[in-house]
Order: C-alpha cells, then structure tokens, then sequence
C-alpha cells in the first residue's frame, strides 16, 4: 500500500462509500493482523515510520496524508493499487479489505482508538531447524519483575526472509513451557538448491531480537530456467530460444562466408603474381 506519496485520485462514486465491517475491537484487531501480514513488509510498524526506502515512499498509517483519506478511499487504494503498490482485489478478500481500513481507522483522530497501546514487554527467543523432519523448533521466555521466565500461550511468527521484505509462511502458539514447533509446509520453495532464510519472531507486544536462521534446508528448489544447460550445448538445448538460434547460425553463417572470401581473395592474388 504505498501510491499514497503522490497525489491519487479516486473516483467520485468511491470516496464515501460506506464500511460494512462495523467499527470494533475484533474488526481492528483482524486488520491488525491482515495489515502486518500484508503491508507492514512495505509500510513499516504504524507510527515509526520505518517504511521499506521506496519512490514514491510507503506512507506511514497514522500519519495526516493516510488518515486525510476517507474509507472509501482507502477501500479504493488497498483494492486496485498503483505504481509499485500491488492490487489486493485478488488476494484479499472484501471484508477482509474493509478490515484493514478499520485498522487505519483506529488511528483517526476523529474515531476512539479501540487498540491500547500498552508498553511492550521485553522477550528473549531461541530457535532451530531441523532440515530432516522440516521442523522449526523455538523457545521464548518474557521479563516478568526482572526475570526472564517460560512465555506460553503465545503466537510465534514464522517467515521467510526475501530482498524487499519477510514472507510470513505461518504462525505457531507456544506451550506451557514456551516452547513450540512449526512444521515447514511443503509448498514453500527456496533458492535453486532448496535453502530457506527462516525468520522467527513475536508480534509487536514484546521488543525482542528476532531470529535468523540463515539457509536452511526445508523449501522446494527453485525452478530455473538455463539457456544452456550443463553439458549441452546450442541447437541440442531444447531449452534455447529460437531467435538466439537463429542469430546464431547467421552470426557463424556469415563469419564463415568472409573466412572464405578473404581466402578466395589471396588465393587470386597469388595466382596472378604468377601470371
């Protein structure tokens, strides 16, 4: 969601259109996760302003150029996109996207803020992999009146980590004992040779260094295309495009044809230094 750094104009038919999704804790707090599912990678954490360097530049939610907007408006950004921003009409689904807009809505100094801000608690996380059973095995533990002790009952974020921002592959709640484990599914692809940069970390309500588990090997080998392939060569490359084929032959055709102009050419001076 970041068109909003330029001016964008949104049909007169859309602006005042009506949110069906009432304006409530649990709507906000559904927008809440579908917006850090989906924009924050690109928006950054509301009020930080901590958006990814982009041109135009995400704009941060609870700033004046977000919360000028009106619901319809932002229903009609967050639904078509534009520029770098991606359309979420197909992603997302309608109630789904007016929850989002009341996630934005909640920092709206013309509504009552239904999130509480409470101070976020200190937290400490430890995970591994293990590639053979494609399990990721985390342990957290809170601050709690100056010690660090088991956090249970809580959602454990895991994604994996791309160029221009984190992927989020599923969630995991932690036991009694603060531990969890999240089984990779198998529809998540890596690099060509199957490696995953995992990234585990908890929601906004903790401050707490997240975890990087660098190539791991759990994901499905990405699928790459070669013009030439080891060991195989040209015209014997099913692979190839014909233009490059083409090219090709005229490039050698036509090198081939000078060669033999060229000594086409000595051999006739040679024979009539003879002469």
């Amino acid at each position: 969601m970041q068109g909003y750094a330029q001016d964008w104009l949104v049909p007169a038919d859309q602006k005042n259109k009506v949110n069906p999704q009432e304006y409530n804790l649990a709507n906000v707090n559904k927008g809440k996760d579908l917006y850090l599912k989906n924009c924050k990678s690109c928006h950054g954490d509301a009020g930080k302003n901590n958006a990814l360097p982009l041109v135009p530049p995400p704009v941060d939610v609870t700033s004046e150029k977000m919360q000028k907007n009106t619901e319809g408006e932002l229903y009609y950004k967050i639904t078509n996109g534009r520029l770098a921003m991606p359309q979420f009409k197909t992603t997302i689904s309608d109630d789904d996207r007016w929850r989002i807009v009341n996630y934005i809505s909640n920092f709206s100094p013309k509504k009552q803020p239904l999130l509480v801000d409470a101070p976020p608690v200190k937290a400490k996380l430890l995970a591994s992999v293990n590639e053979k059973e494609k399990k990721v095995e985390v342990f957290a533990e809170y601050e709690n009146k100056g010690i660090f002790t088991k956090l249970p009952n809580t959602p454990v974020a895991i994604s994996s980590k791309k160029a221009f921002g984190n992927i989020e592959i599923g969630k995991v709640l932690t036991d009694e004992n603060g531990r969890a484990e999240f089984t990779v599914p198998e529809t998540v692809i890596g690099d060509e040779e199957g490696y995953v940069n995992i990234v585990v970390s908890l929601d906004d309500s903790y401050v707490v260094d997240i975890v990087t588990l660098d190539r791991a090997k759990v994901g499905q080998q990405k699928q790459v295309q070669k013009l030439i392939q080891k060991g195989i060569l040209w015209s014997t490359n099913e692979n190839i495009q014909i233009w490059l084929l083409f090219s090709y032959i005229a490039a050698a055709g036509g090198a081939w044809l000078t060669i033999g102009y060229i000594v086409f050419q000595i051999a006739k001076i040679k024979r009539l230094s003879k002469d």
